[in-house]
């Protein structure tokens, strides 16, 4: 049940019109029927973050050995794949999936150079 824009009687959610007062009710939308509404951050703060984390260790004095610069390279190239798939699906979060494809992109370029 919801109430009558109009006159604030309780109707049912699927009348179009208020039986009281006869106000014109808009259509019931439920909240989870809007896209982009129930979309998580998921993606886009995960490509962020991996991109951040494996950025300041590419940066980092300390020698890596070959393993874990491979390792380093999965990472990041999940990070960059999760960015990508947030853009493409049009998920909530456009600017932190843009920037973790920007930075991970150009970590995977550095961490390539250092190989």
């Amino acid at each position: 049940m919801i109430f009558c824009r109009h006159c604030g009687k309780e109707i049912h959610e699927q009348a179009s019109s208020c039986p009281q007062c006869g106000g014109v009710q808009p259509p019931f939308v439920s909240a989870t029927a809007i896209p982009g509404e129930g979309d998580s951050l998921w993606m886009a703060i995960t490509s962020l973050v991996l991109s951040i984390v494996f950025t300041l260790t590419l940066l980092e004095d300390a020698e890596h050995d070959k393993d874990a610069l491979i390792g380093m390279g999965v990472f990041l190239i999940a990070s960059l794949a999760l960015g990508v798939i947030s853009l493409a699906g049009k998920k909530a979060g456009k600017g932190m999936a843009i920037a973790g494809v920007v930075l991970s992109s150009f970590s995977l370029l550095a961490l390539l150079g250092s190989l």
